[in-house]
């Protein structure tokens, strides 16, 4: 692949159209609309060779279009990109012809950071090391709002622009106005009619049962190399069984055989599923599963931004750490900032006005996730939600306290488990701590609230338990209620 290097001269150039758009030198902005790394950006500034595309974008992002007379040409490097460029681009495309965007592909609007999260699910799709131990499917899962479909989308286009194998791509989503999967012979449908290129009848295949329907598919993606996304897998889930969360519903049986096969079966071909619960039961070896969080300060930041509000970077900084960096609650909170007459693009009236995170529009998409809980499952969270693990470590011992009809099996095989397959409790290793993200957690604090009594007991339960704790540690500080 023909790389370039920076001269010392184009150096100067493009430092001081850096230096007009004042970003650093791997500012979150010049990763994005140049779809690259930070570490690439690095080798640029260093006068290190990256690839030929990657360079001529990160020029034209800056503002400069004559990338020509920027490029080293003091080396062999040269002679390999003037001499042997058109042969090498010439075979690339009879090799690799690309593939067309599908069509219901999402649009992406208000792109920041998740550089990191792009290479990497780059690596575990075109990495040779991770095609040595056959991986087939990424699945990207994370809470509801957290940016998963934008990532894919997103990566579908990096893909399309950059050297990959594939030669077609599909992109369906599961998700419905009803919560429940869109019928499995419309999905599967349209899967043969995009990857085939129309090829196949669908008049003469109708009459097929799912399992000749799978089997087609598989047929194309042994084929040809083939990028197919389906988004929103929760749909097929388990809902309301706690020792079922990440298994495939009952009444999802074509699903099931699908995506499973899909995972299993030997192919040239690369799966991505986005989902809000993490899927239970595909093969070990051939998935890899990627949990997103928020994005970060710097990110979040970029992002509101882009609102043309009223704001300090502090003010900024404040928001965006409240919602830990969740793009949808604060793309739905900065509009409101914007639009509400009460504010008028001040967020830090905004900040000063709320003591609360979830406005009537976040609190409603946690609701969906909810719905899906059952009642110990739900039970458990609205009890442990009266800890603030931000300023005391949430062990085992802490839920145990409060689910006490529950024996450590159940609780650690049952609840916990299903709790964290929803993408509803995590476990912070480097805290030692188990943590909800906080709009999860106000949540499930106003669940509890509807009880007096239930919320009187489960601080009652979390007094004896950091008693419990001061007793351990010996410390003779008054605990508070």
């Amino acid at each position: 692949m023909a790389s370039l290097k920076m001269s010392a001269a184009g150096l100067e150039i493009i430092e001081q159209a850096r230096q007009q758009k004042r970003w650093d030198k791997t500012a979150e902005v010049l990763c994005s609309d140049a779809l690259t790394s930070k570490a690439t950006l690095k080798r640029f500034w260093r006068k290190q060779p990256i690839q030929r595309e990657t360079f001529i974008r990160i020029c034209q992002v800056l503002g400069v279009e004559c990338w020509e007379k920027l490029v080293d040409r003091d080396r062999a490097l040269e002679t390999s990109i003037t001499a042997n460029l058109d042969c090498q681009v010439a075979e690339t495309s009879k090799k690799n012809p690309g593939f067309a965007l599908p069509e219901n592909l999402p649009a992406v609007r208000n792109w920041v950071g998740r550089i990191e999260e792009i290479e990497t699910l780059k690596n575990q799709l075109l990495d040779p090391e991770t095609r040595t131990i056959t991986i087939t499917t990424v699945c990207v899962v994370g809470l509801a709002g957290i940016g998963k479909t934008t990532l894919a989308a997103q990566l579908v286009r990096h893909l399309q622009l950059e050297n990959t194998p594939f030669v077609a791509a599909a992109w369906e989503s599961l998700r419905s106005a009803t919560g429940i999967a869109p019928e499995f012979n419309w999905i599967v449908d349209s899967l043969l009619s995009t990857l085939s290129g129309s090829d196949i009848n669908l008049g003469a295949i109708e009459q097929d049962d799912y399992l000749k329907k799978i089997a087609k598919l598989l047929d194309i993606l042994k084929e040809k190399p083939c990028l197919l996304v389906l988004d929103n897998v929760e749909t097929v889930l388990q809902a309301g069984e706690a020792n079922k969360a990440g298994y495939f519903a009952s009444n999802c049986a074509e699903y099931a055989w699908l995506l499973k096969q899909l995972a299993e079966t030997e192919h040239q071909s690369k799966i991505i599923f986005t989902s809000r619960e993490t899927l239970a039961q595909l093969p070990i070896r051939e998935t890899r599963t990627i949990s997103i969080t928020g994005l970060s300060i710097d990110a979040a930041v970029a992002l509101l931004q882009s609102f043309e509000l009223t704001a300090t970077v502090e003010e900024l900084t404040a928001l965006a750490e409240s919602y830990q960096g969740h793009p949808k609650a604060l793309e739905l909170v900065a509009a409101v900032i914007r639009d509400d007459s009460e504010f008028k693009g001040k967020v830090g009236r905004f900040l000063g006005d709320r003591n609360w995170l979830l406005i009537r529009d976040i609190e409603s998409l946690i609701d969906e996730v909810l719905a899906r809980l059952s009642e110990p499952e739900r039970t458990c969270l609205s009890r442990i939600s009266v800890y603030q693990t931000s300023e005391h470590p949430l062990t085992f011992a802490g839920i145990a306290v409060q689910m006490p009809d529950l024996n450590e099996y159940e609780l650690k095989e049952n609840i916990i488990q299903a709790l964290k397959r929803r993408q509803l409790l995590d476990y912070n290793v480097e805290v030692e701590s188990y943590q909800m993200h906080p709009l999860v957690q106000e949540k499930a604090y106003r669940l509890l609230c509807q009880d007096t009594e239930a919320v009187r007991h489960a601080n009652r339960q979390a007094y004896r338990y950091f008693l419990m704790l001061s007793f351990r540690s010996q410390t003779a500080e008054p605990i508070e209620s």
